[in-house]
């Protein structure tokens, strides 16, 4: 995702100062980074809160898009949204999927009214990919238990406790990412598909994203983003 950012930030004419790898090369280059604009974060889960926590010492805005960071992403969270720090930070900046999310909040509404029907989530990814089940899907299982009232917990594996909310995972070769939402029921299923051709419309979303986040403070996801008119 680096490579993909990097590349789509310069040919919407942005210059990219440093890449950093780890902690000492933050120490290193301390005053290279305090002359950055913004840091765009998609490293692993054993790092981000580290990267995250670095740029709101130094006063520098970020937009974070790793995932499987999920006890330190609160804290970063309630720390943006305490001190004031420009923080941004979505588990998928694709455009396409983020309309997928709320066509999946929509679906999960109109499934309160259908008793008959229980849901579950799949994602594939690629071998490479850390964390399981992917950000992705942990969000569509909590927009399906925010607007459904069949499910209060989501649970890995295909059979479940009643009230928890299946989602399973797979790991093959280079996928760049599916994620299928099913609702079955003993007459028919209904399914939501969403399938990435690539990783540019992700790196593309978070190029928006920082471009977006120039002058603001406090916590913002891909919702504010896609509902601002500017």
């Amino acid at each position: 995702m680096g490579h993909e950012v990097e590349k789509v930030a310069v040919a919407r004419g942005h210059e990219v100062v440093i890449t950093l790898d780890s902690p000492e090369e933050w120490e290193k280059n301390d005053e290279l980074i305090r002359s950055c604009d913004i840091l765009i974060d998609f490293s692993t889960p054993q790092s981000a809160a580290f990267a995250v926590n670095r740029c709101f010492d130094l006063g520098l805005p970020v937009v974070s898009g790793t995932t499987g960071w999920s006890d330190g992403l609160s804290k970063a969270i309630e720390r943006s949204r305490t001190g004031n720090y420009a923080f941004f930070y979505a588990p998928n900046f694709s455009i396409g999927v983020n309309i997928f999310f709320q066509i999946n909040r929509q679906l999960a509404r109109l499934m309160n009214r259908q008793t008959g029907y229980s849901a579950d989530i799949h994602e594939i990814h690629h071998i490479h990919k850390l964390d399981a089940p992917s950000g992705t899907a942990i969000a569509l299982a909590t927009g399906i238990m925010e607007e459904n009232e069949a499910y209060s917990e989501w649970s890995t594996g295909n059979n479940p406790e009643k009230g928890k909310l299946p989602v399973t995972s797979e790991r093959i070769g280079e996928v760049n990412g599916t994620h299928i939402v099913r609702w079955s029921s003993d007459t028919d299923d209904i399914e939501i598909k969403h399938t990435a051709h690539s990783r540019r419309g992700f790196a593309l979303g978070a190029i928006l994203a920082a471009e977006w986040l120039k002058g603001r403070k406090g916590f913002f996801g891909m919702a504010d983003l896609l509902n601002s008119n500017h």
